[in-house]
């Protein structure tokens, strides 16, 4: 209701208007359906945006969803390992037929056990090779081949083992497994952390535009709020002072970081009904009015509200529940 443009007569809180209230609608439609919403529950948006659900069997229980993501987890690294180190492998066989077509049927019509023709595996070729990336740039190839011929084979791996295939099979796994452990995973988790800091600046664009979001929401709000506050002053109820949300710095130790934080009164009077405010256990960003001003860094949500003419406080961590008016937060001007 409070986003819902024909509410709106101005046009440019209009048009912020029917932007949030599409968000709403695309909520909705995740949350109204068992199966995503199950699925949003447990995983969030990640878990939507996870490549494999639409052939998922409906009507499954949170833990079978949560087994199903995994899976489909599992499937997405395998298939960006297979892209790193795209393994190749071929096998040849040398069949001798000659006994098929060059007889004469006549010849064993009286021969015991000689009904059908002797076909033969004479000779066997098998390769195999798999790309370990060191760099962006630079990749090591590790290949491994048995070739065997009339009873003789060899292999380009040697190993004390009799078994010629296990040169080239085995041998190359082992092999691979060990550049895996200290070549390879080093280099992920540098690949990794240049991901990340990438996904940061990409951040950063998403992050003004939550915030041009919030900021629309906040100017939406102003009617909504000051009917709200009216009502709650005429009962002596629970009016929002003052409201900050993000990180917080306390610690002398930390003098030289800076605080950020954003201004959430407006919001939180916002939810405020009956002469409650009740936040369930999930990240405040989320909230109408809101936004991460501080990505990855550790958050939290600090009101000062007034309940029955006395002033109150509290702080709590970013995911904690908040209920409040609650007499403990009470501050005492006794002193």
């Amino acid at each position: 209701m409070l986003y819902h443009p024909d509410k709106h007569r101005d046009p440019e809180l209009k048009s912020q208007a029917e932007r949030l209230f599409n968000l709403v609608h695309q909520a909705y439609e995740v949350l109204s359906d068992p199966q995503t919403r199950a699925i949003y529950d447990i995983y969030g948006k990640r878990g939507l945006e996870m490549e494999g659900w639409e052939v998922v069997e409906r009507r499954r229980t949170p833990a079978e969803i949560r087994e199903e993501f995994e899976r489909l987890q599992r499937e997405r690294e395998e298939r960006r390992l297979q892209q790193r180190t795209n393994p190749k492998g071929t096998i040849s066989v040398g069949v001798d037929a000659t006994d098929l077509f060059d007889r004469y049927d006549e010849e064993y019509e009286d021969v015991s056990g000689s009904g059908f023709p002797q076909i033969e595996i004479n000779k066997m070729h098998i390769s195999q090779s798999i790309e370990a990336p060191l760099t962006a740039t630079d990749t090591a190839i590790l290949s491994g081949s048995l070739s065997t011929q009339n009873g003789n084979g060899g292999g380009s791996i040697n190993f004390l083992l009799p078994s010629a295939v296990f040169y080239a099979t085995v041998g190359p796994l082992v092999v691979y497994f060990a550049m895996h452990r200290l070549i390879i995973k080093p280099y992920l988790r540098a690949q990794k952390e240049k991901e990340l800091e990438k996904q940061r600046e990409s951040a950063a664009t998403d992050i003004l535009q939550k915030k041009q979001e919030a900021e629309a929401a906040v100017r939406l709000m102003q009617e909504s709020v000051r009917r709200i506050i009216e009502a709650e002053e005429s009962r002596m109820g629970l009016i929002i002072v003052n409201a900050w949300y993000g990180k917080f710095v306390n610690d002398k130790s930390k003098k030289n970081e800076k605080a950020k934080v954003i201004d959430v009164t407006v919001p939180l009077q916002c939810l405020v009904k009956d002469s409650k405010l009740i936040l369930t256990e999930a990240s405040k960003a989320g909230l109408p009015g809101f936004y991460d001003p501080c990505v990855g860094e550790e958050k939290n949500l600090k009101v000062l509200y007034q309940f029955r003419g006395v002033l109150h406080q509290v702080m709590v961590l970013d995911s904690e529940a908040l209920r409040i008016p609650k007499q403990s937060h009470r501050i005492d001007t006794d002193g």
